[in-house]
């Protein structure tokens, strides 16, 4: 998968990506696992230098740097609401050709091992431990131009 996207290079733009990464990261959930979970956290894969410089300055204009920032990936906290989903946490990886998605979403559950359990033979599905050494679910899916990570709630506090 190699999706195109218009580089986010305004507020405009920038708006529009936010809902469209919080719109298509619940519907992923949706189709993978048959259920609807919370999502709290919206984080952008950069596709360029120019587009990780804008999305750096609007990522750190909305709260201060978060303790889940690590490696290529800044975090702050934050607290706004994007349709139904209040998002605590907003963020943006620098530029990797590896990760051709717009972006993701985090979904905090309290029921992560069992959730986990119920996934083993989903192909969607697959546990992954982050570059915080904290394991997810990590949801893809070749329909989605975005990613999903089901989170220990316990641990995304």
């Amino acid at each position: 998968m190699k999706p195109t996207f218009d580089p986010i290079l305004s507020e405009s733009k920038l708006q529009a990506a936010i809902e469209h990464i919080a719109r298509r990261s619940v519907e992923l959930a949706n189709v993978v696992l048959s259920r609807a979970l919370p999502l709290d956290t919206i984080c952008f894969f950069a596709q360029s230098p120019e587009e990780y410089i804008f999305l750096e300055k609007a990522v750190l204009a909305r709260g201060s740097v978060s303790k889940f920032t690590h490696g290529a990936t800044l975090y702050v906290d934050t607290d706004f609401m994007v349709g139904q989903w209040h998002i605590s946490i907003f963020g943006v990886r620098t530029p990797d050709p590896t990760r051709p998605w717009r972006g993701y979403g985090d979904y905090p559950v309290d029921d992560y091992q069992q959730l986990l359990a119920s996934t083993r033979t989903n192909p969607y599905a697959k546990e992954i431990i982050s570059g915080r050494g904290q394991s997810l679910l990590e949801l893809k899916h070749p329909d989605f131009d975005v990613l999903g990570y089901v989170v220990d709630a316990r641990s995304h506090r």
